[in-house]
């Protein structure tokens, strides 16, 4: 039978004994500086001394200040110099009592990593601000657009205790007699009503004579209680907002009509965006500038106010343009224009068509090229409507066509003339279109060959009654040559 070997020999334990009291002694006369994993930092902060030391370089051969023997940090070690951090803790206040970590310092803070290392801003870098009561969302930048530092509002050597008096110097930069009287009326507690968020935390402004509603909300207390003052604040909106100046002084004070604190623009008129063609039925389409080519204001019509719209501006206006056309025209329809005109249709609900249709060119027209003036003034009843009644006959037509000018001419385009009964082609002979004067020598209604053909009239007679064309039918060449071409030969 095989005798059993034991596990562990009397000699391995005693030599493993041996090895711990070795180990243990090594690191108790070493302070455990033979197990450091690396250098402590040397960073000093403000030259202020903890405990007699000006940095953890001080005591890096004594391990026993952060550690106990084969233990990671101990915060109870850590407070021991840190002692404004234990009263924070102790009293639930600044960045450490808020802390959710509360005596976990190993959590934030680490060293051994040189001496150049530097454990506070290392901690910083992850460090949520919020979680100490106070956000930083409106404490980013200062009134003049700098980053502000942690210092600006901590002291860093005492625990980053809040500065009340950094409060105090930066919003001083805004407004120092609102800052005086501020602090005069409510004390250095700055904390006590602020969170960095709101205006003042745990204030309703809904319980004021002024509830702060849209807009409103995002202002900052200063934009209107100037000067620290609080009581007696001017409520009314021109006491902040500054009359636009295309208001002209036209609109009055009662803003509230309007405009709403969820959006000063655009302004809301009759439950809707304000649009001028919506809300009075008149657009501005064609009233952007007047005739000089100056623009157009509100004050150009409106005289007297919005709603004190005076019809004899309308007058005024066109009567640079044509006095006489306006005079006229107020006595046959009189002054009320917008009965008639809406400022795009030349008359709003009048159709054209009834008795002379507007078509083409006819169409962009204005009203005084066919209604002409006369001794009654301009006339409307018993405009001519024929085209040559307006249309002056051209040199060109030598007065050939007569008066039927829709036979050529359309309201689409008045040039070029559409020859629509002109079948022959005028570009034969490889010379280009000809002049209509080379063929039509004395009238439109009749034409000649000869002038470019030179045939002799009586040879060309005898050759086409030799092929049965009579006389009478020899001046009508297009009769054979519809198209300038030779007829096929039978």
């Amino acid at each position: 039978m095989r005798r059993k070997r034991t596990i562990f020999s009397p000699l391995s334990i005693i030599l493993t004994l041996v090895l711990f009291v070795g180990l243990g002694a090594t690191f108790w006369r070493s302070g455990g500086q033979s197990f450091s994993p690396g250098s402590l930092s040397a960073k000093s902060y403000a030259g202020v001394s903890l405990e007699g030391f000006n940095s953890h370089a001080d005591f890096e051969k004594e391990c026993s200040f952060c550690h106990q023997p084969l233990k990671t940090m101990q915060a109870e070690l850590c407070v021991v110099c840190h002692n404004r951090v234990a009263e924070q803790i102790d009293s639930g206040e600044g960045v450490h009592g808020n802390s959710a970590e509360g005596l976990r310092c190993a959590e934030c803070h680490s060293d051994h990593q040189g001496r150049d290392f530097d454990p506070l801003w290392e901690a910083l870098r992850n460090f949520d601000h919020a979680d100490s009561d106070f956000s930083l969302n409106k404490h980013l930048i200062d009134y003049r657009h700098n980053l502000i530092e942690c210092t600006a509002c901590h002291v860093v050597d005492q625990g980053f205790e809040v500065v009340v008096q950094g409060c105090v110097v930066c919003h001083a930069d805004q407004s120092v007699d609102f800052m005086t009287q501020h602090i005069w009326d409510f004390g250095e507690s700055c904390l006590d009503c602020h969170d960095g968020v709101d205006h003042m935390t745990g204030f309703d402004h809904f319980t004021t004579d002024f509830p702060l509603d849209g807009k409103h909300t995002l202002v900052g207390c200063a934009d209107c209680h100037f000067d620290g003052q609080f009581e007696r604040t001017i409520q009314e909106c021109q006491g902040c907002h500054q009359e636009p100046a295309i208001h002209q002084g036209l609109l009055g004070t009662d803003c509230g009509s309007c405009h709403t604190e969820q959006d000063w623009k655009p302004a809301i008129v009759n439950g809707q965006p304000f649009e001028h063609v919506s809300q009075t039925g008149f657009s501005l389409a064609r009233h952007t500038q007047d005739y000089a080519g100056q623009p157009m204001t509100c004050l150009s019509c409106h005289l007297d106010g919005v709603q004190g719209f005076k019809v004899g501006t309308c007058g005024s206006c066109h009567a640079d343009h044509d006095g006489v056309f306006m005079d006229q025209h107020v006595q046959f329809f009189g002054a009320t224009c917008l009965d008639c005109h809406d400022g795009v249709e030349r008359m709003k609900d009048f159709d054209h068509s009834m008795v002379f249709p507007l078509e083409g060119r006819h169409a962009s027209s204005a009203c005084e090229t066919c209604h002409t003036e006369s001794e009654q003034g301009r006339v409307f009843k018993g405009t001519p409507a024929a085209c040559y009644q307006c249309h002056t006959e051209p040199q060109i037509h030598a007065g050939f066509f007569g008066l039927q000018c829709e036979y050529c001419h359309t309201t689409e385009g008045w040039i070029p003339a559409q020859l629509s009964q002109h079948n022959f082609q005028l570009d034969h002979g490889e010379q280009g279109v000809q002049a209509c004067q080379v063929c039509h020598t004395d009238t439109y209604m009749t034409y000649t060959c000869y002038g470019c053909h030179e045939h002799q009239p009586a040879e060309i007679a005898e050759e086409h009654v030799e092929e049965g064309i009579s006389l009478a039918e020899l001046p009508n060449c297009t009769q054979c040559h519809p198209q300038s071409e030779e007829p096929d030969d039978d």
